[in-house]
C-alpha cells in the first residue's frame, strides 16, 4: 500500500467501529506501512467529510483502483 491508495475496510474490529468506520467503508492511506499498519482517512462518500483518521492493519484492507459501481451508496 501506498499514500493515496484507494482501500476498502474488509474486516471489522471495535477500534473500527468506535472511531465510526463500519465494514465496507472506503478511505484514503495517508501513510507508508509500518508495523502493519497504515493511517487512513475514512470519508462520507458523497460529501466527502471525514469520519476518522486512524491506523488500520494492513490485512484489514483492500486496495481498488476506483469504487466499484455497484457499491456506490444510495444518495
Amino acid at each position: 500500500m501506498k499514500y493515496l491508495d484507494l482501500v476498502e475496510l474488509i474486516n471489522e474490529k471495535p477500534a473500527y467501529t468506535k472511531a465510526g468506520v463500519k465494514l465496507g467503508d472506503f478511505g484514503a492511506v495517508m501513510s507508508d506501512v509500518i508495523d502493519g499498519k497504515c493511517q487512513v482517512v475514512f470519508s462520507e462518500f458523497y460529501t466527502g467529510k471525514d469520519i476518522a483518521d486512524i491506523m488500520v492493519n494492513e490485512e484489514d484492507l483492500k486496495v481498488h483502483d476506483s469504487v466499484p459501481k455497484d457499491r456506490y451508496p444510495k444518495k
